[in-house]
């Protein structure tokens, strides 16, 4: 017992100095980030399955705390929206031919979902040169649907390879006819960073992966139920300044 207790006090001093020497070297920066989503949607025992990609905005704040000279935790609270185009089952997907007919109609569907996004990744950053540091991401991230689900239907009428006429209906959908509210999954991406005086620059890619069905809410449930998921990548830029140590 007598030589237990110098070997505890010696493995507590151990830990107290890596605390603080990590605590020393730690950093919070704040920072705005934005760009844009390649988002879709992954379907299973659908009616609708062929997802094309939908591009639109992101943006977030960033809250980065780094841990050491080439590691950091970083939070990103923002908004994000995502969905996917959606075109019938057609030979050529989107296009109604009347066999014979100079008359030809494209379909084509847009379905939007605004979120409330927080990814909290770890963050691995090595230099690749005196300044320029590499940026390595990976981590969870959930979302809140922000409003009601839309989808946006464009009809375009065709005679003999003329648009003669184009209809745009939008509808919205909530409650049990509308995905879930709550998404959650995993992300990873890479990306660059720069300082210019105080400030840092960074650009990153990410990819998206969707771990919750979205359909789940809607009473969907057994082996033949519908599963909807988030998939997808984006790319942004943003800037980050120090302002704790």
């Amino acid at each position: 017992m007598r030589l237990s207790r110098p070997i505890f006090k010696v493995a507590l001093s151990a830990v107290a100095c890596y605390l603080i020497s990590h605590t020393a070297q730690a950093q919070l920066s704040l920072g705005l980030k934005g760009g844009v989503n390649f988002s879709t949607m992954n379907a299973q025992n659908s009616s609708i399955s062929n997802f094309d990609d939908r591009i639109a905005p992101n943006f977030a704040v960033v809250f980065n705390y780094r841990l050491g000279p080439a590691f950091s935790i970083q939070a990103e609270p923002g908004f994000s929206s995502r969905g996917a185009t959606v075109r019938p089952n057609q030979p050529e997907p989107g296009i109604i031919i009347t066999p014979g007919s100079p008359y030809q109609r494209t379909l084509k569907g847009v379905v939007k979902v605004n979120y409330f996004e927080l990814p909290i990744v770890a963050q691995y950053r090595p230099r690749l040169t005196e300044k320029l540091e590499a940026i390595i991401s990976a981590g969870p991230e959930v979302r809140f649907r922000t409003g009601p689900q839309k989808l946006e239907t464009t009809t375009a009428t065709y005679v003999s390879g003329e648009k003669k006429s184009e209809v745009t209906i939008t509808q919205s959908y909530s409650g049990n006819d509308a995905v879930s509210t709550f998404d959650a999954g995993f992300t990873a991406g890479a990306g660059v960073a720069y300082p210019i005086g105080r400030l840092k620059v960074f650009l990153e890619g990410r990819y998206h992966l969707g771990l919750y069905n979205l359909a789940s809410d809607n009473n969907n449930r057994g082996d033949d139920a519908v599963k909807i998921h988030n998939r997808g990548a984006s790319v942004f830029v943003g800037v980050t300044v120090p302002i704790l140590k």
